[in-house]
């Protein structure tokens, strides 16, 4: 879920995500839309949708796209990691933060540090906005396996 051209650092091979990390690997896309019923729930949550590609193994990365409410463009953030296993410490591209995702059975969890990610878009004159994402109920997101396709670019 990454502006065509615009993603740097660790993961700027997108395409060749599955082909690298081999035959073997789960799916390395995850995604969530949030309901209605679990907004409602949680009116702090700006997310209204989120994906994540993790690339494993040699040159291990991660990619997250977030939407949220109020706004239909997708924001991202990327970056390298330290992959140990299934856990993979990842530092975003320039002031993005830090965070952890851990894949399981069921998907990935990501763990997001009190102190927030930066995530951009880039308007059409290619100058990126930025906006963080923090605060108690962005701290904690349960992704589940996606087809590759969930985690493509969208404009």
């Amino acid at each position: 879920m990454f502006p065509k051209g615009r993603f740097v650092g660790g993961v700027a091979v997108m395409a060749g995500l599955v082909v690298m990390a081999g035959p073997a690997e789960a799916s390395l896309c995850y995604a969530r839309d949030y309901d209605t019923a679990h907004l409602v729930k949680h009116v702090d949550q700006r997310v209204t949708r989120i994906t994540v590609r993790l690339l494993a193994d040699n040159g291990s990365g991660i990619g997250v796209g977030l939407w949220f409410r109020g706004d239909k463009r997708q924001w991202w953030a990327g970056g390298g990691c330290r992959q140990q296993g299934a856990v993979f410490a990842c530092t975003l591209d320039g002031d993005g933060g830090k965070l952890t995702a851990t894949r399981n059975a069921k998907g990935v969890r990501l763990d997001v540090p009190a102190a927030g990610m930066q995530v951009e878009h880039p308007d059409a004159q290619g100058n990126a906005s930025f906006q963080a994402v923090d605060g108690p109920e962005h701290r904690v997101f349960l992704l589940w396996p996606a087809p590759e396709a969930a985690c493509e670019p969208q404009n």
